[in-house]
């Protein structure tokens, strides 16, 4: 009876190993994939690579024009704190152009 116990510990053993070992390797849940642009009408240019998702990055400077290269949503703001403000989506690999330097943020929503 002990060695079906030990039998039966290790495959369980291996199973859970298996799968934080799959679990564990995956990445694609945790951010966008790829570079979101911002430009000023002065011509400034701005962009995040492979940012973090539901988190709030501030543009150095107000922006007109949102270049999303990502695989992911994301969500413009013209508040600095991704809060208040109009919000503008603009979708994986989409473009979003508001003739005035009022962007101040982005947030990526999956």
């Amino acid at each position: 009876m002990n060695a079906a116990l030990s039998r039966a510990g290790r495959a369980a053993l291996a199973l859970g190993a298996a799968l934080a070992l799959a679990t564990g390797l995956s990445t694609s849940a945790h951010g966008a994939a790829g570079s979101f642009t911002y430009r000023s009408t002065g011509g400034t240019v701005g962009n995040f690579v492979d940012p973090s998702n539901n988190t709030c990055f501030f543009f150095e400077f107000p922006a007109s024009r949102a270049e999303n290269n990502t695989n992911t949503r994301a969500k413009v703001y013209n508040s600095a704190f991704c809060g208040g403000g109009v919000v503008r989506d603009v979708p994986a690999h989409g473009t979003v152009d508001v003739g005035g330097d009022s962007l101040n943020s982005v947030q990526f929503v999956p």
